[in-house]
Order: C-alpha cells, then sequence, then structure tokens
C-alpha cells in the first residue's frame, strides 16, 4: 500500500476562495512534504493549474517549478506532478522531468491530465481543443516523452507534433523511466490510460463502483499486453468517531464557497459527480468514505486495497493537522 497526499496547491482542498482558509504559498507545501515525509507518506501529487480555478486573482502555486524545489529539499519521498498537454511542449516536459528525477535521485513521476478546464487554454492561446482530441493529442504527447526518455535519437511525426532525430541527455535515473500516472473516466481517457499508463488513477466513489471499472481496465490493458496498477483519490475525515467524523464533513461543507466556472461539460467526472449529500475534495474527496475512526479508516483503505487499488492519493483540511493525525493514527493500522 503506497499512501501519498496532495499538497493544496489551489489552497485549500474544500474548495473554498476565503483568504482565511487558504494556503498556496510555496513555504506552506514545503513544510507539508517535509512533514509527509516524516510522518512514512510515500508520495505526493502537484495539481497542475495556470491560475486558480476559483478565481484568477487568487493564488495558485505551479506544479512543476514546485517538484523541482521539493526534489531538492526532501530525501524519500516520491514527487508526482500533473502536466496538461497544450501548455508546456512534449520535448521541454520530457527534458524537466529528466532533471527533476535526477535532482530527487529517481524519485519524480508524471500525472497526464487531459485538461478539463478549458478557461486557462484559452487566456494563454493555446489550443483547448474538443474532449477526443485532447485525448488524442495526450497519446501523442506521453508517447514522445517515453521516447525521448529511452531512445538515443527519437522521432515522430503525428497530427499534432513532430519531433526529427531529438535527443536527451542525461536520462532520468528511475527505471525504465519514470512512473506514468493517469485518470480519466471517459471511454477516450480509459484507452489512453490502457495504452500508456503504469498507474490508473480512479476518483472516490463506493466500493460497489469500483470493481466493475477496475475489471474493466484490466481488459483493456490486457488487450495491448500490458498490466496497470491502481490508485484512488480520497479526502480523508479522522475523528474518534462515526459521529464526530460526520460532524467535521457537515462543517467543511458548510465552508466550501466559490466554483469553477467554464469546465467542459464533457467531462465524464464532472458527469458522474452527483449533486446531492454532503461532500468535501475534488475527484471524488469524500465520496471514497475516508470519513470515520481510525480503525474505519484503515478497514475502508483495506477493502480497497483488496479490490487492487495500491495507491492513495489523499486530501486533508487543514493540511498540517490533518496529516498528522492520519500519520499517527492511521498509518500504524495500514502498516501493520
Amino acid at each position: 500500500m503506497k499512501i501519498g497526499f496532495w499538497p493544496p496547491v489551489y489552497g485549500n482542498w474544500i474548495m473554498s476562495d476565503d483568504p482565511e482558509l487558504s494556503n498556496s504559498s510555496y513555504a506552506y507545501t514545503e513544510a507539508a512534504a517535509l512533514l509527509a515525509e516524516r510522518l512514512g507518506f510515500d508520495t505526493l501529487l502537484l495539481a497542475e493549474h495556470f491560475i486558480n480555478p476559483l478565481g484568477a486573482t487568487l493564488d495558485q502555486l505551479d506544479a512543476w517549478s514546485t517538484a523541482a524545489a521539493l526534489a531538492a529539499v526532501t530525501e524519500r519521498i516520491e514527487i508526482l506532478a500533473a502536466v496538461k498537454p497544450g501548455l508546456r511542449a512534449p520535448g521541454v516536459v520530457a527534458k524537466m522531468a529528466a532533471n527533476i528525477d535526477r535532482i530527487s535521485q529517481g524519485r519524480f513521476a508524471v500525472n497526464l491530465v487531459s485538461a478539463w478546464w478549458p478557461p486557462e487554454y484559452e487566456m494563454l492561446g493555446a489550443e483547448a481543443l474538443t474532449h477526443d482530441d485532447r485525448y488524442a493529442r495526450a497519446q501523442e504527447y506521453i508517447s514522445i516523452i517515453k521516447g525521448l526518455w529511452t531512445q538515443e535519437q527519437f522521432s515522430f511525426s503525428g497530427t499534432y507534433y513532430q519531433v526529427r532525430q531529438a535527443t536527451l541527455a542525461p536520462k532520468p535515473i528511475r527505471s525504465p523511466y519514470p512512473t506514468i500516472y493517469a485518470g480519466g473516466e471517459s471511454d477516450a481517457g480509459k484507452e489512453l490510460a490502457a495504452s500508456m499508463a503504469d498507474i490508473y488513477l480512479l476518483n472516490g466513489r463506493p466500493l460497489e463502483q469500483l470493481s466493475p471499472i477496475i475489471a474493466d481496465m484490466r481488459q483493456r490493458a490486457a488487450a495491448r499486453g500490458r498490466t496497470l496498477r491502481y490508485g484512488i483519490a480520497g479526502f480523508v475525515i479522522c475523528r474518534a468517531t462515526e459521529e464526530a467524523a460526520r460532524a467535521e464533513l457537515a462543517r467543511l461543507a458548510g465552508l466550501k464557497h466559490g466554483k469553477a466556472i467554464g469546465g467542459d461539460p464533457q467531462t465524464v467526472m464532472h458527469k458522474n459527480n452527483p449533486t446531492a449529500g454532503l461532500r468535501v475534495g475534488i475527484n471524488g474527496g469524500t465520496d471514497a468514505g475516508l470519513v470515520g475512526s481510525p480503525v474505519q479508516i484503515a478497514e475502508r483503505m483495506h477493502r480497497l486495497a483488496a479490490l487492487g487499488i495500491e495507491t492513495f492519493l489523499l486530501q486533508f483540511h487543514p493540511t498540517f493537522e490533518e496529516l498528522e493525525r492520519f500519520g499517527v493514527e492511521v498509518m500504524p493500522l495500514l502498516r501493520s
């Protein structure tokens, strides 16, 4: 079982634009990463946005420069940075990733995100593309990155990118290359992950909904002669009792303020996210069921692991206090 967390690059994961509840500074993220490493967390995920989805005037931490900085100050934890094709050239990302992997001594990984939020593309003058075309572009994008990581001289001719006799030195340390994470609940997203990812990331949801998705992804990968590993996102609320955890869920849900405007309505993640009921977090958040006592949360995670999920990417609020609580009260139950 691999335990990770999301540093709050938006400022928080309760989707609040209240500055009193937010901190998206590098100093905050560095301190959180060092705390997580001390507590025994295995990985961290830096979400990529160029502007804060809750408001263009709100602070937003850059994923890749932050990843490089964290690579230099941490010693053991994996550093996973999201990337959106179209905003940086694939050769540039391949070079940056190889360099960060070298800085970290082989601890870097990439989360391929095909972009559910067109406004930042439009703001930067980049092509947002339609839903399925974004995944077609992402297929070319990661093919080029892998080629540059693994071949001495690489050429590629596609619909979106052309690469001619490109070289990259030095190569990444991580063998055979930095791990590729990818999600996506549409057919196009699943096909991309089945063909290119090492770890398929699921959004948090009830247990009974996960088994069919994992079975489907196993079939898709097997048809390509591949084997996937699986991860899941979830927002954790840990208290001494389930009643106390539910009360905290209600409190946090009441703090939500602000909404990302302009998301692609064709994004399946948004179509599948019901509006009824209390929930906090992104990518499924508390729908993963990690709300309760330490024993309940550990039991839930063990049940998820029994389905084949090995990586847990967890959200917390407030970050320091809840990271510490999870590390002290839940982590020993998972490691025993």
